[in-house]
């Protein structure tokens, strides 16, 4: 009797478990687990050597004496990117969603392409056109009777802070854009009502007022530029300006190897980037950004007059330099049996495809390890997204959203470190799923933004209304809410595989040989064969874009996008 008693609370106690809620619960705890327990051990890196509580990293990075230099051209990169990225990605917002500037969604389409491509692709085509003596540019000025002089420095902090804007406006402009076309234009139209001209009211109006989304948007290119090694890596360090990215690879891959140092360095970049976020939670304070209400409002476009083609021939020009100049670049160079600075009939080949799709293992091996680390990770990440939406609670809201946000202060490079550190003693060490793992929690937010934001939009009485007439939760979830939150698992997990299959800086502390993917292999070809790189490139970009075509037109028929 006692045994049945026994059995019977059992079962009772099962029965009333709150599945949703513990799954929740459950979930959170896991990937809350999965950031603090790398974070911990890096900064114990940092503070303990041979086992003992030292300071000593921090006192042989302050000996450097290039640690004035690393830390300067830090702030220069960083906060040169994020304002050439904001004048970039905001003018081309506002262009697109307030004027009536001529082929607007052809622009549109274009504006985003660099999104989908590395930023390590764009700086290697770059470097192709302008490299000293082996420059498609440079050698045709030279040729021209250009003076040598008045040649841009590919390797230089400009060069490097230019191109990164470029490939980081695309994170600008969707910030922007869908906050501009969000906003009641009927603020704009009472300022020109009392005398303010566009550009005044373009500057007083649409920028305050959306205020939230351009610094938010900020702050993200911030915080990538600190840690980023693509740029970095493709120019700064050829030319000897190294920021605290390099700096940490280089005492990570150098020897002696110093972990101690680097994982000193990893910490002031933390602190670099906690600082920006503070200072745009400064800036934002307690003010209010109202821009959508209740009252119904026809979006109006402004007339540029004789302006919209000047207008139209920046955005052309913006095109050309951050999409057609470096496809084009990439694809000359793939068709050349080596590349001497110019593109000549005698030396076109299509041996170099041939030969890192099927002959060079290394290439091959790194599309599959790229085309199965990148699917899984996607599918997790979406899986996840989707147990951690559905809770509404006022306190498992704020716990999610201030989880997802962790990550998105560490730097590429230095949460790259971090997971190295946190697993350099387990079984999924020097495997394919220490790289996994690390897609999967620095860009998990994007995931569950996504999905969230859908999620938002369905009512709570549908899932009920299953429930009243008998199904338990995984059925109301498989039949009801699955089906509903479609768009946003598609667009989350097709999102969520091209940050993937672009991410650099964190996978270069984590591969080993046979878990090399895509970006690792461009930063193995880049001083040994160009023509062979240029290939490899071509194919990564064209999977990318081929992505990006399913993508907008899934999300133009669902009218979803990504929740940045």
């Amino acid at each position: 009797m006692k045994s049945l008693a026994k059995n019977s609370n059992l079962y009772s106690f099962i029965k009333n478990i709150n599945i949703e809620r513990s799954l929740f619960w459950i979930t959170a705890a896991l990937m809350f687990a999965a950031i603090i327990y790398p974070a911990s051990m890096a900064i114990r890196a940092a503070f303990y050597e041979n086992d003992i509580f030292t300071l000593i990293g921090f006192q042989r990075i302050l000996e450097l004496d290039t640690i004035i230099s690393d830390i300067s051209n830090t702030l220069i990169f960083s906060a040169g990117s994020m304002f050439g990225a904001t004048i970039i990605g905001v003018s081309l917002a506002w262009v697109n969603a307030r004027t009536d500037v001529p082929g607007v969604k052809a622009i549109e389409v274009f504006c985003v392409i660099p999104f989908f491509m590395s930023a390590f692709v764009g700086a290697i085509a770059w470097r192709l056109l302008f490299v000293p003596n082996a420059g498609m540019i440079s050698n045709f000025l030279l040729n021209h009777g250009v003076p040598a002089i008045l040649l841009p420095d590919i390797y230089s902090l400009g060069s490097m802070v230019f191109i990164q804007s470029v490939f980081y406006s695309p994170f600008m402009y969707l910030y922007a854009v869908a906050s501009f076309r969000q906003m009641d234009p009927t603020l704009e139209e009472i300022a020109r009502i009392h005398g303010a001209g566009n550009w005044s009211t373009f500057k007083k109006i649409t920028l305050s007022v959306n205020g939230p989304a351009l610094l938010s948007g900020m702050i993200l290119v911030f915080v990538m530029s600190v840690g980023t090694l693509e740029v970095p890596m493709a120019l700064g360090s050829a030319g000897g300006n190294y920021v605290l990215s390099t700096r940490i690879w280089a005492l990570m891959n150098n020897m002696p190897q110093d972990v101690t140092a680097a994982s000193a360095l990893g910490m002031i970049a933390i602190l670099i980037a906690t600082i920006g976020i503070l200072i745009q939670r400064k800036l934002l304070g307690n003010r209010k950004f109202t821009t959508v209400t209740g009252k119904g409002y026809k979006s109006k476009r402004i007339a540029l007059g004789k302006w919209r083609w000047v207008v139209f021939i920046l955005a052309v020009i913006y095109i050309l330099f951050a999409v057609i100049m470096p496809i084009i670049t990439l694809i000359l160079v793939a068709l050349q049996k080596f590349w001497t600075g110019s593109f000549s009939l005698q030396f076109f080949t299509l041996d170099n495809f041939y030969t890192v799709l099927f002959e060079y293992d290394v290439t091959a091996r790194a599309i599959k390890n790229s085309m199965f680390a990148c699917s899984v990770a996607a599918t997790i990440s979406v899986g996840f997204a989707l147990i951690l939406s559905q809770v509404r609670s006022r306190n498992a809201e704020a716990f999610m959203g201030l989880l997802v946000l962790l990550p998105i202060v560490i730097p590429g490079a230095v949460f790259g470190m971090m997971v190295l550190f946190a697993f350099v003693k387990t079984p999924i060490y020097n495997t394919i799923f220490i790289i996994i793992f690390a897609y999967v929690i620095a860009y998990f937010y994007l995931a569950y933004r996504t999905i969230y934001s859908v999620r938002l939009s369905i009512h709570p009485e549908l899932e009920q209304s299953a429930r009243i007439h008998g199904a338990n939760w995984f059925q109301s979830t498989r039949r009801i809410l699955t089906p509903l939150l479609k768009p946003g698992i598609v667009s989350a997990w097709l999102m969520s595989f091209i940050l993937f299959i672009r991410e650099f800086s964190s996978v270069m502390f984590l591969y080993r040989h046979g878990t090399e993917v895509m970006p690792v292999v461009f930063f193995m070809l880049m001083e040994r064969h160009s023509a062979r790189l240029a290939a490899f490139m071509v194919i990564q970009t064209a999977i990318l874009l081929l992505i990006m075509i399913i993508y907008q037109r899934f999300t133009s028929k669902n009218s979803t996008g990504a929740a940045f």
